[in-house]
């Protein structure tokens, strides 16, 4: 018998009555509840389902329910009010663990929503260790911060996050360790039993995007302890104004222009008043051997390092321009592929994918917006970055599943998740010309052959006022001033000087966007790419199986490549033989996740 759906799962649930059980029929209830909320994300009909468990017929699942209710008013309702309601129905004496997380939420409505600090403190010391671990530790660690941001009282503080410092969550971990690493430096706290150094703290806090600030405090701190005076920061504002702060700032200018250049996919969305979306697809340029093995042998597409790209300056323009040093022995390494707007463009048929020395003899794979994913944090490998040597004492604090998991064997293939796509900027460092990529207009004449030249060229008019192009370019521009003008501020500091890792650290801050710059020169590609960034050690990296290819490094991604090609522009001098081969391939398969075959198509790009 197979696997039954998730629908025929709510059937069944649904014919559990009362009159049945009243235990299965409340269980049923809070099951139905939790697949709408969960599942479906249908939270109407959760709710309904929730508030049918009542106390009186099973008290434990009466405080899961009523702890569900209150986090859909919480965070999906936004009505704090209601949400206090149901967390207070949740008792001690009915369920001792959920008690302890309905009295956490609610000293994070008091702390967040009501700003009744005092309330909230009160909740969140209703939290014990011994009911919920995981709720003991945030109740701590925001009581860390109410003690040390708004009651200073560094004491109390200390001893919150001491509490939560080895927490598995690895925010609480983070956020508690470097502000311990913070209270024995400048403070002198330690406990009585185990005297601590700052290091023994500092050194275990691990990168995390949303954490970039406790990153670099913890990497400048350990820096620090390598100067032979090792007093270079009086007080944590001293610290926080001469250095984070600035560095902080150059990561947020860096996420805002990452967010400019973010393909949505979204341009014309609303069918009923665009029709089709503008950049729906984009196209990669490849010989036909790549392809065949993609197609027949479930091969995958690749992100190639970007050491040996055939731009001299890729992953270098930017840094040049910001007065940078370029580090040519880095082990954090940029992978990528490469994408364009123009799927039938003959200058890239011209350029890549060429077969025999033939030119214009390669294909063009234009796949659908699904292949690529949504999460920009994806694109930096976390664990990469603490890899890196910083010249310090640090050291990379392996979790628990690192620890416990066997290697196997080296040769196995690990795939990527789902990369987001950007388009490139392209820009001239001299003149400071800038520009990004997009279709270009011949595109739109192609794609709409037989529509009256006014249609298309209202169609490209509504593509140019979506894309927003000038506006992006402004944003994009005094971003790009402001982290120049923060780095030499930085670099004119005398104090600073003495700091080794400096560079390493702002060269992190810009690390999103370094191999999104190109030079104008490459403007006609309108190229879009998948970046990963990561360690040298990433067991992710595969090594090219013969040493004549030895500058080949890559990583495999992980999508299925039928799955997501729409159609196929074969090179208008593609052989013939491929051409039949290709032709026959999409035509006599097709994927049981596709409703329609992959269209192949000869370019009628004239080439002499």
């Amino acid at each position: 018998m197979g696997k039954i759906t998730i629908d025929q799962q709510i059937e069944r649930l649904k014919k559990i009555t009362q009159e049945d059980d009243i235990k299965k029929y409340t269980d049923a209830q809070f099951q139905l509840a939790t697949i709408y909320y969960l599942v479906k994300k249908d939270i109407e009909q959760a709710e309904l389902y929730y508030n049918n468990v009542k106390r009186e017929d099973n008290a434990q699942v009466y405080a899961g329910a009523q702890l569900n209710l209150g986090r859909i008013y919480q965070t999906e309702k936004k009505d704090i009010e209601r949400a206090e309601l149901y967390y207070n129905n949740v008792k001690r004496e009915d369920n001792a663990q959920l008690y302890a997380g309905a009295q956490c939420n609610l000293g994070i409505i008091y702390e967040t929503g009501k700003k009744n600090i005092e309330q909230a403190e009160l909740y969140y010391n209703n939290v014990k260790r011994e009911n919920n671990a995981r709720a003991y530790a945030l109740a701590q660690c925001n009581l860390g911060r109410i003690y040390q941001d708004k009651k200073n009282e560094p004491k109390k503080a200390y001893e919150a996050f001491l509490q939560c410092c080895n927490s598995n969550n690895p925010v609480i971990f983070n956020v508690a360790n470097c502000a311990l690493g913070d209270f024995v430096y400048f403070d002198k706290k330690t406990t009585n039993s185990k005297p601590a150094l700052p290091d023994d703290y500092y050194q275990k806090v691990g990168y995390i995007n949303k954490l970039f600030e406790n990153f670099v405090i913890a990497q400048i701190m350990l820096a620090v302890s390598n100067i032979e005076e090792n007093d270079l920061f009086e007080t944590r504002e001293e610290r926080d104004d001469l250095v984070i702060k600035p560095i902080c700032q150059i990561r947020e200018f860096t996420e805002e222009i990452q967010q400019q250049l973010l393909v949505t996919f979204k341009l014309g969305k609303s069918e009923s008043e665009q029709g089709q979306q503008f950049e729906r697809r984009v196209a990669h340029y490849t010989n036909p051997n790549v392809l065949f093995e993609l197609l027949k042998n479930d091969s995958h597409v690749r992100l190639n390092v970007v050491d040996f790209m055939n731009d001299p300056t890729e992953n270098q323009l930017l840094s040049n321009w910001l007065g940078m040093n370029n580090d040519p022995n880095s082990e954090i390494k940029s992978f990528l592929t490469s994408f364009t707007f123009n799927h039938n463009c003959l200058n890239q048929f011209r350029l890549y994918g060429n077969e025999n020395n033939i030119i214009g003899s390669g294909v063009s794979l234009v796949f659908n917006q699904s292949f690529f994913g949504n999460n920009v944090e994806s694109s930096i490998n976390p664990d990469s970055v603490a890899l890196l040597n910083y010249d310090t004492k640090a050291k990379v604090a392996k979790s628990d599943s690192e620890e416990n998991k066997d290697d196997g064997d080296s040769n196995n293939i690990c795939f990527l998740e789902p990369l987001p796509l950007f388009r490139c900027l392209y820009f001239d460092p001299n003149s400071e010309y800038i520009s990004i990529a997009k279709r270009n207009k011949f595109s739109f004449y192609l794609e709409h052959q037989g529509s009256s030249a006014k249609a298309i060229e209202r169609e490209w008019n509504n593509y140019i006022k979506l894309l927003d192009e000038e506006n992006k370019i402004e944003k994009i521009r005094d971003n790009l001033n402001n982290i120049r003008n923060i780095i030499k501020c930085l670099k004119e500091k005398e104090k600073l000087k003495a700091l080794s890792n400096l560079d390493q650290l702002i060269n992190l801050a810009i690390m999103p966007i370094s191999c999104l710059i190109k030079h104008a020169a490459f403007e006609d590609e309108d190229e879009c790419r998948m970046i990963y960034i990561t360690h040298i050690a990433d067991k992710k990296i595969q090594a090219p199986a013969h040493y004549a290819y030895a500058n080949s490094l890559f990583v495999n991604y992980g999508q299925e490549v039928k799955d997501y090609l729409d159609k196929i522009y074969l090179g208008s001098k593609c052989q013939p033989y491929h051409k039949l081969l290709i032709t026959n391939h999409v035509r006599s398969s097709k994927s049981e996740s596709r409703l329609k075959y992959i269209k192949a198509v000869q370019s009628e790009m004239p080439l002499r």
